[in-house]
């Protein structure tokens, strides 16, 4: 008689445990992105601290009350870890300026890493341990993001294994706090609104770390069944790293990446030729079927609806430049120099499929003078196959952050994050993100 698979959750509860191990280490290029996506997702929250919803959901986290021993980033607060990770894991999406997976477009760093800067800065973990536990999490949550039956609970999954291994509990434990997490389901229901959808992150990254307290209470939770996941979800688990291969796109623009390279290809037209707003005739945005369907808002009401409105990022882009923050309000919607460019755009689905883009673009302007100009983007910046370089990242970091921190914070938050495995104690390094 041959034993019964094991549950999937154990099999992931054995991968985070084995990270655990003395001796045990990241793969130098696993190691190298974490720190990045750490770097970025520290930056998207800083920033996000300055939105209303940001700001009222740390005032809900006061009035709630807590223990104190957790940073709310950017608000000069501490509250328990679990109103921690809800608020920062809010505060990380709430810009859609943070990384998401290639494939899936999943959020493993909005939910993993608040959980792990929760409780690293409550028990004064090493770096070492916080960058393991923060890679184990987003692993475990952007393989889980590939099977329908467990995508709404990835990274409340993700959360919960990285925050148990925190905690230091075995595998057995581990895995109870994956079971515990797998409740928290992330439906997408309710996400045409910018703190419906950032709140989903902070959710998975709260229940996350409830999982794994609670677990460390010795409360049992239901181990989930393999079979919610396919086999090809789990196969090569601790050999191979999803993260890696697809990879992660790090954000450079804070808008829907299959965006990305219509922003590209309108900057690139612009600084190959010169042309003013006024010179501009008509526009042409070309995308994929995929790129349409996750980009539909064509003439978009509100700041929300403009981070998938191809039509008005052309625009912007034509108009002003590089897309920043501002771009996406309400007021910036009503422009009246990009209404203007936008009633000559169009936009289509004219690109076929390619399996070495995800979403290409290519933007055709055509010049008052007849001359037509006309650019493709196959891989934007910010994508696995042209990953933000260290001073993308310090000069985004610095634009999220130069209203929330001193620069001597500034400073010392990039290299702490860029040091992070020789830090012997996160608090220092996580307080220093309250601003």
């Amino acid at each position: 008689m041959t034993n019964p698979p094991p549950h999937f959750t154990h099999r992931l509860a054995e991968f985070a445990a084995g990270l655990t191990h003395p001796g045990a280490a990241l793969p130098p290029p696993v190691a190298d992105l974490c720190r990045d996506m750490m770097l970025n997702a520290a930056a998207a929250a800083l920033a996000g601290a300055a939105h209303p919803d940001g700001v009222a959901l740390a005032r809900f986290a006061r009035e709630m009350g807590g223990n104190g021993r957790s940073t709310i980033i950017g608000m000069g607060q501490r509250t328990s870890p679990v109103y921690a990770a809800l608020v920062n894991g809010t505060l990380v999406r709430l810009l859609d300026f943070d990384d998401n997976t290639a494939d899936t477009g999943s959020h493993p760093t909005a939910a993993v890493l608040p959980a792990v800067m929760a409780l690293g800065e409550m028990h004064g973990c090493g770096g070492a341990a916080v960058l393991s536990a923060f890679a184990a999490g987003c692993e475990i949550a952007a393989r889980l993001a590939v099977a329908e039956a467990t995508r709404g609970t990835a990274e409340a999954i993700g959360a919960a294994a990285a925050s148990a291994m925190l905690l230091g509990l075995d595998a057995d434990g581990i895995a109870n706090a994956a079971g515990l997490a797998a409740g928290a389901a992330n439906t997408g229901i309710g996400y045409r609104a910018a703190g419906a959808a950032a709140l989903a992150a902070g959710q998975s990254a709260m229940r996350g770390v409830m999982a794994a307290l609670l677990a460390a209470e010795s409360i049992a939770g239901a181990p989930v069944d393999r079979s919610a996941a396919p086999e090809d979800a789990l196969a090569g688990l601790g050999q191979s790293w999803r993260l890696t291969n697809p990879g992660v796109t790090i954000r450079l623009y804070p808008c829907h990446p299959a965006s990305h390279s219509v922003i590209d290809a309108a900057l690139g037209l612009t600084q190959l030729h010169r042309f003013a707003p006024a010179d501009i005739a008509s526009v042409h945005v070309g995308i994929t079927a995929a790129g349409w369907e996750q980009l539909p808002n064509h003439l978009p009401a509100d700041g929300w609806q403009a981070r998938t409105s191809p039509g008005f990022i052309a625009a912007a882009t034509l108009c002003h430049g590089q897309p920043l923050i501002n771009f996406f309000s309400d007021a910036a919607v009503r422009d009246a120099g990009v209404r203007a460019i936008m009633e000559r755009v169009s936009v289509a689905a004219t690109l076929p499929p390619s399996p070495l883009s995800v979403h290409p673009a290519e933007v055709t302007v055509t010049i008052n003078d007849g001359r037509v100009l006309r650019h493709r983007i196959d891989h934007p910046r910010g994508a696995p196959a042209m990953p933000p370089d260290a001073d993308e990242l310090e000069a985004k970091f610095l634009y999220c952050t130069r209203y929330i921190l001193p620069a001597d914070h500034i400073d010392e938050a990039i290299s702490s994050f860029r040091d992070i495995a020789e830090i012997e104690n996160v608090t220092g390094m996580v307080s220093v993100l309250g601003g």
